[in-house]
């Protein structure tokens, strides 16, 4: 938890406070994230859990981001932590995670699991039921990366 807190550490004065726990399938991503969680106390938001695997049709995203601003008001914690986001990047969501996850962290530290990898110098994120993954450059992210292999 030291890295998590050294990464935590380094966002201190950053416009975005967001830490990325980055890694495919299977490499302990949540299991680092709920390690963390039990020892600091603060709970995980699992979307999953919260509204199931779609977005409500119609709604692009909106109902979700609403959510969010909603939750915000009444969360106390300094640090919100994020693991099972399926559900922002379904079918029939058009919310562009990383922008979303920004946004939030401009108010809260946020340390979110991010289901893929780095290579050739951009972050991907695997979205397992869409045709194409998602691509952003790495010096453009504008936070922290920890690699989980």
């Amino acid at each position: 938890m030291n890295e998590i807190q050294a990464k935590l550490e380094a966002l201190k004065d950053a416009k975005y406070k967001l830490l990325l726990i980055v890694g495919t399938p299977g490499t302990g991503k949540s299991k680092l994230i709920h390690d963390y969680s039990q020892e600091t106390g603060i709970p995980i938001v699992d979307f999953n859990r919260i509204f199931g695997e779609e977005v409500p049709d119609g709604s692009d995203g909106q109902y979700i981001e609403k959510f969010m601003e909603d939750f915000l008001k009444n969360y106390k914690q300094d640090v919100i932590l994020f693991d099972n986001k399926r559900i922002l990047y379904s079918k029939h969501s058009t919310i562009d995670l990383l922008a979303f996850l920004k946004k939030i962290s401009m108010d809260k530290y946020v340390i979110a699991t991010w289901n893929g990898m780095i290579e050739n110098d951009e972050l991907i994120h695997i979205r397992s039921k869409l045709p194409e993954d998602l691509k952003y450059p790495v010096d453009s992210l504008e936070c922290e990366l920890l690699i989980c292999k």
